[in-house]
């Protein structure tokens, strides 16, 4: 299967040193793997673990999972049917104890598991633990939306599917439920234009999820930097993040040109930010919304 192969050997190349081992059960609704520890280019300049490159290899973790030997949530037979599956919205968050105890030779449990089944969609939940104890200091739950490979339009869950799985859930319908509202747009905002390189991408060239959080940090950052917030006075990397929302609207692909917007909230420590095609300016493509703690963790800069 070449999308198994791509999906394996993407995550190989990021983390070489690992013998790549999912844990699948036998009901294939949860997996769990341990990751080494962190590589350099996982540690921000400011020391401490980066955000979007732990969010993007939980990410790589789920989707080698759906091509493994033993498919999570038997994916495999989805793929065979012509499906396949994005991302629609995501929660990432983020405990103190990550900042305070997580260091590049500690290594990573990072489990996954299905939490909601819809008429189109699913939601799984993905933490990870470091440290001695091992509890979970990072929570991702991610919808997944359906769609058909042809025409990437959305369709129904294969009966048979969704009988299955539904079955094992363990959340009720409203605690799985991830509902995420873009705010309106003030008239001023923070823009930066970019076009999306081809590294950026999945192996369909469309744009992946941790690559829009990545460019909603950038560009936070260099708000920041040229003093466009009112409420951060010092620098945007003088905090940590505890929590990412994030809605994908519609597709965007290598190559490319877009806009990030980015702007602060009524609560403090609270940014939005909103990406359009540059050539589509009132078509959103992306939203995401980041709470960060008030306190600094771990090393200083």
């Amino acid at each position: 299967m070449k999308l198994f192969h791509k999906s394996i050997k993407r995550f190989l190349r990021a983390y070489p040193s690992l013998k790549l081992k999912i844990n699948v059960n036998a009901s294939r609704n949860e997996l769990d793997v341990v990751m080494p520890g962190l590589r350099y280019d996982d540690i921000d300049f400011t020391g401490q673990p980066d955000t979007w490159r732990i969010f993007d290899m939980v990410n790589r973790i789920e989707n080698a999972a759906f091509f493994n030997e033993e498919s999570f949530l038997k994916y495999d037979h989805l793929y065979k049917a012509k499906y396949i599956s994005f991302v629609k919205a995501c929660k990432y968050e983020a405990k103190s104890s990550f900042y305070e105890t997580t260091t590049p030779k500690t290594p990573l449990d990072v489990s996954t598991k299905l939490v909601g089944v819809g008429d189109s969609s699913f939601t799984t939940v993905s933490e990870v633990a470091c440290g001695g104890d091992l509890k979970p200091s990072i929570r991702i739950k991610n919808l997944h939306t359906l769609v058909q490979i042809a025409d990437r339009k959305k369709t129904a869950l294969p009966q048979w599917w969704k009988k299955e799985f539904e079955l094992l859930l363990e959340e009720n319908k409203t605690t799985s439920l991830l509902n995420v509202a873009p705010k309106l747009k003030p008239p001023h905002t923070f823009c930066h234009e970019f076009a999306v390189p081809l590294h950026d991408t999945d192996f369909t060239a469309h744009t992946r999820c941790a690559s829009y959080l990545r460019y909603f940090v950038e560009n936070s950052s260099l708000a920041s930097h040229r003093g466009f917030f009112k409420n951060i006075k010092t620098s945007f990397h003088d905090f940590h993040i505890k929590k990412v929302t994030m809605l994908y609207v519609s597709p965007s692909c290598w190559g490319d040109s877009l806009v990030s917007e980015t702007w602060e909230g009524e609560a403090p420590l609270t940014l939005h930010c909103q990406i359009c095609k540059k050539d589509r300016p009132h078509e959103i493509v992306w939203y995401g919304e980041m709470e960060m703690f008030s306190e600094v963790f771990g090393l200083r800069h």
